[in-house]
């Protein structure tokens, strides 16, 4: 019996002893597992890393070569806006100026601006030598293109240079100052005077200028064709408006100044063609303006 009880003992040893040893075992297995899955999390943090750390140089590579691509496209428009100035000519100047000259005018100035006159056509005098109230008020009305001067008009040259003064501080547009048959009454350069055209012998239409371009049959380089325009005040205005049709951008009228523009305006006022055609008209003779004001 007694030997029994120490087998029965012995066997409750070996189980508990195998049960530590199974304890031990699943333990070092967990410790494995946690080692390995431990490793496993470092392995895919460095990964995830590399591949953040990749992303963002490449992210950086991307945007040097935007950036690098936007220099170089900078720099190209930067050319070709120098290379566009470059070939922005003094003509292109002259035409801008002229655009502007016109842009604000309504269409009763843009008509007047076709007509030259004298200054006593436009002021109703019989022998003008100074510019006052009446031509301020004459011009406001009658916006002209210019005004026509003779040897009459010139006491001395002071009084003739203050009245051009005077006429050009009146008119709110540019005029064309010119003289007619009476060069020998100044003694100096006519530019000086502020003149800048000459018509001599008018009965054949042979023009020339001071510092315009020469004037041959009332043709300047820049296109610029006058006429002088003479009738009974009835017909002034369809004998305007055929010359003007026919090429002529400046009308001049001696006398009945006034009748003629009235004339002109009716007939193209609301006509969208020929407001279309005074337009090149002020166009060709602004060109000559502007280009003259700047020699």
């Amino acid at each position: 019996m007694a030997k029994k009880k120490t087998t029965a003992r012995m066997s409750g040893r070996e189980r508990r002893r195998k049960r530590r040893v199974r304890n031990q075992i699943l333990a070092y297995i967990t410790l494995v597992l946690f080692i390995v899955a431990v490793a496993a999390g470092i392995f895919f943090a460095g990964k995830f890393v590399t591949g953040w750390i990749s992303d963002k140089r490449h992210e950086k590579q991307m945007q040097e070569e935007m950036e690098e691509m936007s220099k170089t496209d900078q720099a190209e428009r930067e050319t070709e806006e120098t290379q566009a100035d470059l070939a922005y000519t003094e003509d292109d100047l002259v035409t801008d100026m002229a655009e502007a000259s016109i842009a604000g005018m309504p269409i009763e100035d843009r008509v007047a601006g076709l007509f030259l006159t004298t200054p006593e056509a436009l002021t109703d005098v019989d022998n003008a030598v100074r510019a006052g109230d009446s031509t301020k008020a004459a011009l406001a009305q009658y916006p002209i293109g210019g005004l026509v001067y003779k040897g009459s008009n010139i006491q001395d040259t002071d009084q003739f240079t203050k009245m051009l003064t005077d006429t050009i501080s009146a008119s709110k547009y540019q005029l064309f100052l010119i003289l007619e048959n009476g060069a020998e009454a100044l003694p100096e350069d006519l530019s000086v005077y502020g003149i800048n055209m000459e018509f001599a012998d008018q009965g054949n239409a042979s023009f020339r200028t001071v510092t315009l371009p020469s004037l041959q049959n009332g043709r300047t380089e820049e296109g610029l064709v006058t006429v002088l325009i003479e009738g009974e005040e009835e017909g002034l205005a369809d004998a305007c408006l055929e010359a003007w049709q026919n090429g002529a951008n400046l009308l001049y009228v001696k006398e009945g100044i006034r009748a003629a523009y009235a004339g002109m305006l009716e007939k193209i006022q609301g006509n969208a063609e020929l407001e279309a055609q005074v337009e090149e008209s002020l166009m060709t003779i602004y060109r000559v303006k502007c280009g003259s004001s700047r020699d």
